[in-house]
């Protein structure tokens, strides 16, 4: 049944929703922040409102003190959320991004009673691109029973699969504001050096998956001088410049030739002014740029992920310290295992060797007690520090932890040899 798609002021907006219920929140650059800073002021009256989203790039107004009547659930823990977690206002929902589009839509345990999406304005026809962040927030605003649109002319209107009607959303609210943008991060020595490894190990045609950090700037940095590369799944800044360079053009896959699958774009207004009418970028939703059955037709995939720690069996933590969850599970796992079915595909964690400032080896005997796992030894592939790369798949214990220890900072490999020599 078609909705009103009602002209609102955001309080008005934000007046439809009603305590108790679930609101599931756009990610990073497609935060609606008019929208989410009216839930804020009215935080009272909605208590017990959960916030549900991912990856933020704001402070997390919803999360302070004075808006402690709000809770949120994430599949992207923080840092900053560590104080509202400790008040028992978060909840961190251990689950790989393909699975969020199930688990945070209809039918899902996440269900969100409402989806706010920002979007540009809608076209002669009535249809509002979700712009930049695309993966969850449409398939789960296809199936919510309440819809609230932030729209905004500086929303890129992007093609693809991204595309709610007007008759599909119930509220609507005028904006005029720039979009959270997400700058491109510092790249020191160390992180190009990282870089430089990652990037002689990508053939010529692959299509390459990167996240967001100094170490994926640093290797679409170092992937200068590739040929008809192409990128899946996210975009930032750099991207822009391998598209304007020829080194990105899609021209060598299978699937959607001459087009990037993306679900999400993170980076400043370069990005957004690219990505405007775009033709060559083809926005998807997660449950397929995650799928890792579509990523297994792409031949030459090569994903290339981080870490925050790595065990000499290959065991690899992205998303916890010991016991302490400091971030997600992300997409990592459905990469990799694409990555592992794709024809010339490979996967590689990338990481720098040492931590806190040098102190301590990110390559260790064994994961912190309490660490979780996010891509099992099983599936470890490639391993690839500022020292070198080190390959693993189909190696025994015993090789792997001697290719590990090579590429381990040098200070800390005696030591990583006698755990290695007692382990075996």
């Amino acid at each position: 049944m078609p909705r009103d798609f009602a002209r609102l002021s955001p309080r008005a907006a934000v007046e439809r929703l009603r305590p108790g219920m679930k609101v599931l929140v756009p990610p990073a650059c497609g935060e609606p922040v008019t929208l989410l800073a009216e839930v804020c002021a009215q935080a009272e009256r909605l208590r017990d409102l959960t916030l549900l989203g991912g990856i933020h790039l704001g402070d997390f107004p919803h999360a302070r003190p004075e808006h402690a009547a709000l809770g949120a659930a994430t599949w992207h823990m923080s840092p900053r959320l560590e104080d509202a977690r400790r008040r028992g206002r978060v909840e961190f929902v251990p689950v790989r991004y393909f699975d969020v589009v199930t688990e945070f839509a209809r039918g899902g345990h996440w269900a969100p009673d409402c989806v706010l999406v920002h979007t540009a304005p809608p076209d002669a026809g009535g249809y509002l691109s979700l712009g930049v962040a695309v993966g969850v927030s449409l398939p789960a605003a296809r199936t919510a029973p309440l819809v609230i649109a932030q729209v905004n002319p500086r929303m890129p209107r992007t093609r693809g699969n991204c595309w709610l009607h007007r008759s599909q959303v119930d509220a609507w609210v005028d904006v005029d504001e720039p979009l959270v943008e997400y700058p491109p991060p510092t790249v020191g020595e160390v992180e190009r050096a990282v870089g430089r490894h990652v990037a002689a190990l990508v053939p010529d045609g692959a299509a390459v998956q990167v996240g967001v950090g100094g170490i994926p700037q640093a290797v679409l940095e170092a992937l200068d001088g590739h040929r008809d590369l192409a990128l899946h799944s996210l975009l930032v800044d750099a991207a822009v410049g391998l598209v304007e360079r020829g080194v990105v053009t899609c021209a060598a896959k299978r699937l959607h030739r001459g087009r990037m699958d993306v679900a999400e774009a993170m980076g400043t207004r370069r990005l957004f002014d690219f990505l405007r009418d775009n033709d060559r970028v083809n926005m998807e939703s997660s449950e397929f740029v995650h799928d890792p059955e579509i990523v297994a037709r792409l031949d030459r995939f090569v994903s290339i992920n981080s870490a925050l720690e790595i065990d000499l069996t290959g065991q690899v933590t992205a998303e916890s310290l010991g016991g302490r969850q400091v971030a997600g599970i992300g997409g990592q796992f459905d990469f990799v295992l694409g990555a592992s079915r794709s024809r010339g595909g490979a996967s590689i964690i990338a990481l720098p060797s040492t931590g806190r400032d040098g102190s301590v080896s990110r390559i260790v005997p064994r994961l912190a007690a309490g660490a979780a796992v996010t891509t099992p030894r099983f599936l470890a592939d490639w391993v690839v520090t500022e020292h070198g790369a080190a390959k693993l798949k189909g190696r025994g214990e015993r090789e792997r932890a001697a290719a590990l220890i090579a590429v381990a900072h040098p200070r800390f490999r005696e030591e990583l040899e006698r755990a290695a020599a007692t382990a075996c």
